[in-house]
C-alpha cells in the first residue's frame, strides 16, 4: 500500500513541475497532447520501475490532482473536478494495466492510455 502512495505522489510531483512548463509554451495544445503523454508516462513508468501497482498509482495520482483541484478552484467546480480527476485517472490506469496484461509492452500501454487521456482533455477543453 505504501508503495502505491509513493509512486502516485512521485508521479504527480513530477507531472506538476513539467505540466507548468508545457502550459507556459503550449496552452491548449499542450493540455490536449503533451500533458496527457507526460502524465501517462510518469504514472506508468514510476509504477513499473518501482514495481508498484499501475492502477493504484494512477488512482493516487488522481487523488493528488483532485486535492489540487479543490484547493485551486471554486467550491462548486473544485469538488466536481476532484471527482473527475480521481475517476478519469483510475480509468486510464485500468486501460494501461489491461493493455500491459494483453501485450506485455509498457510503451504500448502508455500510448493507449495517452490516446484516451488526450481525448478526455480535448472534450473538457472544448466544453469550457
Amino acid at each position: 500500500m505504501m508503495l502505491i502512495i509513493i509512486t502516485g505522489i512521485l508521479s504527480a510531483a513530477f507531472a506538476y513541475v513539467f505540466n507548468k512548463i508545457i502550459l507556459k509554451y503550449s496552452h491548449d495544445k499542450g493540455l490536449i497532447l503533451w500533458i496527457p503523454l507526460l502524465e501517462e508516462g510518469a504514472k506508468t513508468i514510476f509504477a513499473f520501475l518501482l514495481k508498484g501497482n499501475i492502477v493504484g498509482t494512477h488512482f493516487v495520482f488522481g487523488c493528488v490532482e483532485g486535492i489540487y483541484d479543490i484547493i485551486n478552484s471554486s467550491k462548486k467546480i473544485g469538488k466536481w473536478a476532484a471527482v473527475a480527476s480521481i475517476l478519469s485517472h483510475s480509468f486510464f490506469g485500468m486501460i494501461t494495466c489491461l493493455t500491459y496484461l494483453k501485450t506485455n509492452t509498457i510503451i504500448l500501454s502508455i500510448i493507449v492510455s495517452w490516446i484516451f487521456h488526450s481525448g478526455w482533455n480535448w472534450y473538457v477543453v472544448k466544453k469550457m
